[in-house]
């Protein structure tokens, strides 16, 4: 799956998406489409990472020879094209919604990504360069434009550019674009310190929230947390956990599936094995009729409406 292309005709994206300055000694563009979005989405605020990340390939095909003006419009490096009045200066973190530019360093990206570097390798550079010098590679669509630059001041060292701080959205929108690119080693201490200080509102009800979890807590491969959010998603869902457009492993969600089929077994097993000794005539009540009375609304509450006495589910049990 390529997440990656080597564009080597000018970007459609070059007049109408901001260019940020990461290395200023820049031997390669970076460039991220802007966030595609679906106004049917029950989730709006959780488009970048809702969209095109799954199955998707590179554009290609794409012709063009415009290189836009490099001009700085403030301290943090933002560029944007003079002939677009649209246009502002603000940082990364507001500009999301069009895209980005990033002028980054070939050598960082190869170095810490097997992805990059194997992509960079076999390119053929020379007849890739743009009319700036530079290489460009343009992401496939999907890819959260603020992740990106996060991830990549981190690549390149800028440790004051990197919040101390993120969200779960903005750290989900992280979590896939390190895990596409196989980036996590080059930004474990960030991510440590980044899960540190949401781990208190890590919850424990089967909510969005959770399923965001379970897939960044994978791939920053935190074991405690991942532990515990895969057991209430067990023990919660009603069948297998949705996904909400995020890249989580098919085996993990066989794997929350399967622990939840077996606690809904043992759960009926226990239920089943109450209804046999009240058959039976075990004691159960210490009252007169009490075993009769529990009997028949427990066979009640078991029958209507799920049919969970008779027949009795096959296992595993359906959801």
């Amino acid at each position: 799956m390529d997440f990656v292309e080597v564009v080597v005709v000018a970007s459609p994206f070059a007049n109408i998406t901001p260019l940020y300055d990461v290395d200023p000694d820049a031997d390669a563009l970076l460039i991220v489409p802007p966030p595609k979005h679906d106004p049917k989405s029950s989730h709006g605020h959780h488009q970048p990472l809702l969209n095109g990340i799954n199955g998707v390939n590179g554009v290609n095909g794409i012709n063009g020879t415009h290189a836009a003006a490099e001009v700085e419009v403030d301290g943090l490096g933002i560029h944007h094209d003079p002939s677009d009045a649209y246009q502002v200066a603000s940082p990364p973190a507001t500009r999301s919604q069009k895209g980005l530019r990033l002028k980054v360093s070939s050598k960082h990206l190869a170095l810490a990504s097997r992805v990059f570097k194997t992509k960079l390798q076999f390119a053929n550079l020379g007849a890739a360069r743009q009319s700036d010098g530079r290489v460009h590679l343009r992401l496939a669509p999907g890819f959260d434009p603020t992740a990106v630059s996060i991830v990549m001041n981190a690549l390149h060292a800028r440790g004051s550019k990197v919040p101390k701080t993120l969200d779960l959205e903005t750290l989900t929108n992280v979590a896939v674009f390190v895990d596409r690119f196989q980036l996590v080693d080059a930004i474990d201490v960030y991510a440590e310190r980044w899960i540190s200080r949401l781990e208190d509102s890590v919850p424990t009800a089967y909510t969005h929230d959770l399923i965001q979890w379970i897939y960044v807590s994978h791939v920053f491969r935190h074991a405690d947390i991942f532990k515990a959010v895969t057991k209430a998603a067990a023990a919660q869902s009603s069948g297998p956990i949705p996904t909400l457009g995020l890249p989580i492993r098919d085996k993990i969600i066989h794997h929350v599936d399967a622990a939840r089929q077996s606690l809904v077994t043992q759960a009926l097993a226990r239920i089943h094995a109450a209804v046999d000794d009240l058959t039976a005539g075990v004691p159960g009540c210490p009252t007169q009729h009490c075993d009769s009375l529990l009997l028949g609304e427990l066979t009640r509450s078991l029958q209507r409406p799920r049919g969970l006495l008779w027949p009795r589910p096959p296992s595993p049990t359906p959801a």
